[in-house]
C-alpha cells in the first residue's frame, strides 16, 4: 500500500533525494490546463484531487521556491504548460519541468519538457519510478521508500487559500 499524505489547500508537497527535488499541489477545483505544442494546442481538464507537479533538476530551498512559483504561476495564473518538439536546444537549459493529472510517473528515461503526455514527469535519481496520486484530500507516494525526504509545508505563494 502506497503511503498517504494530507495535502491542504494552500500547502505543496516536496520530495527530494538530496539531489533533485519535486513539488506538487492539488488542482483544488475543476479546471482546465492548456498545453502547448508545436503543432496543436491541447487541453488537460483537472478534477479538484488532481495534481499540478513540478520536477526540478536542483535541490535545497531554491529549488523549492522555484517550484512553489511555477506551480503558482500554473494553478493561479492560469500559465500553459510548454512541449518543446524533441532535439530542441532549450531542453538541455530546462531547471525544472511540469505535468498535470490524476496520476503522474517519474521516470529519468524520457527528454524534459518534450512530452505533452500528463502522465509523465521527468523525475531523476532516486525519484526515478516514484508515482503521485491525487486522493480525496491527500496524495498517495508510490515509490522512492528510504530513500526520499518527504515534506509537506504552506507556500509563500499560498498563504492567503483558506480552507474550504
Amino acid at each position: 500500500m502506497s503511503p498517504t499524505y494530507a495535502l491542504k489547500p494552500g500547502e505543496i508537497i516536496f520530495l527530494s533525494d538530496g539531489t533533485y527535488t519535486v513539488g506538487a499541489v492539488k488542482a483544488d477545483r475543476a479546471r482546465h490546463v492548456f498545453i502547448e505544442t508545436e503543432a496543436e494546442e491541447l487541453v488537460q481538464f483537472l478534477e479538484e484531487d488532481d495534481l499540478l507537479a513540478a520536477s526540478a533538476f536542483a535541490a535545497g530551498e531554491g529549488a523549492r521556491r522555484s517550484i512553489a512559483c511555477i506551480l503558482y504561476l500554473v494553478r493561479e495564473g492560469g500559465m500553459p504548460l510548454l512541449v518543446l518538439p524533441k532535439g530542441h536546444p532549450g531542453t538541455r537549459r530546462l531547471p525544472l519541468v511540469l505535468s498535470a493529472g490524476p496520476e503522474i510517473r517519474l521516470s529519468s528515461c524520457i527528454v524534459p519538457g518534450t512530452h505533452p503526455e500528463q502522465d509523465v514527469l521527468c523525475g531523476r535519481g532516486a525519484l526515478d519510478g516514484v508515482v503521485l496520486r491525487g486522493t480525496p484530500g491527500g496524495i498517495a507516494i508510490e515509490g522512492g521508500e528510504g530513500k526520499l525526504a518527504v515534506e509537506t509545508s504552506a507556500s509563500l505563494f499560498y498563504r492567503d487559500i483558506k480552507e474550504r
